[in-house]
């Protein structure tokens, strides 16, 4: 893995950029047009194509190991794969940027102006201002970086990936699952209280945003130590019609459907299905069971 020669001055690390070329954006961009973007800025960069998360995850803890700035170019799930390919790298002051070129964009917008487009990102690598942000792992596994949900979203998701041909755009999934979507029963439970019983959804929100840009937990902070949980009861399609551009910019708060607070650890447990996703990844237990969510607080250095 040797990147290009060094182009410009000021630049102290190499890039290696993972680069998810089925993402909705990369696949616009291609990679030529990524690499002239970083030539016009004189960065220093190797780029490795990876067509899933298992590629990308090894791909990122070969190059964190080989103390390389480790670049994620693509959608959330670029970014929680290559998240998890850092940690699993064991060396903690290894660092991660993202380049937000995929259909949601969320984590990017938790990460300030990276979430402003593919320019501001390109620019956040020559500036190289890092912060610590929390991440969460689930089942003492698998970690994501800015959202993980059962029920209904997670039943969005996989509409998606049971799709060919992918919308720009979650909204037109949304109002299709939820026209079919039947409530799940759940127990949740947290070191301060539990919860039990119908839900149309249960969202534990590290950032602010999900489903490209529904601004399901406005006040989150991705770096407090602490999940913001969002419970939303079973409501019928017409509800969902009403509440929809409420919960879009974050004026959800106050309706009587939905329930909010902060743990540093959840357990979700289903007698049935249970249907999550993480970040936006979608993942099934056939026959119900437990997900054990805890927040590593700021594990993760990432460019912003």
């Amino acid at each position: 893995m040797t990147p290009h020669p060094r182009a410009g001055p000021g630049q102290d690390e190499s890039l290696v950029i993972i680069f998810n070329r089925r993402a909705l954006a990369a696949r616009a961009l291609r990679r030529v047009g990524l690499e002239q973007a970083l030539r016009e800025r004189s960065l220093t960069y190797h780029i490795v194509e990876a067509d899933s998360g298992t590629e990308a995850a090894a791909a990122s803890k070969r190059a964190a190991r080989s103390g390389y700035l480790v670049v994620a170019a693509g959608g959330d799930g670029t970014a929680r794969a290559v998240g998890n390919g850092i940690l699993e790298s064991g060396r903690s002051e290894a660092v991660m940027a993202h380049l937000p070129l995929g259909t949601g964009n969320d984590l990017a917008r938790a990460l300030g102006r990276v979430g402003f487009g593919l320019e501001q990102a390109l620019d956040a690598l020559i500036e190289m201002n890092v912060r610590s942000i929390d991440v969460l792992q689930v089942n003492g596994g698998e970690c994501c970086l800015n959202s993980m949900g059962v029920g209904f979203d997670a039943a969005v998701a996989q509409r998606r990936l049971d799709q060919q041909v992918k919308l720009p755009s979650y909204f037109p999934d949304a109002i299709r699952t939820m026209l079919h979507y039947r409530p799940q029963r759940y127990r949740v439970s947290w070191p301060d209280g539990e919860l039990e019983g119908p839900a149309l959804m249960a969202a534990a929100m590290n950032g602010n945003c999900e489903g490209g840009g529904v601004r399901l937990a406005p006040k989150a902070n991705i770096a407090d130590g602490l999940v913001d949980i969002y419970w939303i009861d079973p409501i019928s399609f017409w509800q969902f019609a009403r509440y929809v551009w409420a919960v879009r910019w974050g004026r959800h708060g106050r309706l009587k459907v939905v329930r909010h607070w902060t743990t540093s650890r959840l357990t979700i447990e289903s007698p049935t299905r249970l249907q999550y996703h993480l970040d936006g990844e979608y993942r099934e237990m056939t026959g119900g069971g437990k997900l054990e969510i805890a927040v590593l607080p700021r594990r993760l250095r990432v460019v912003i």
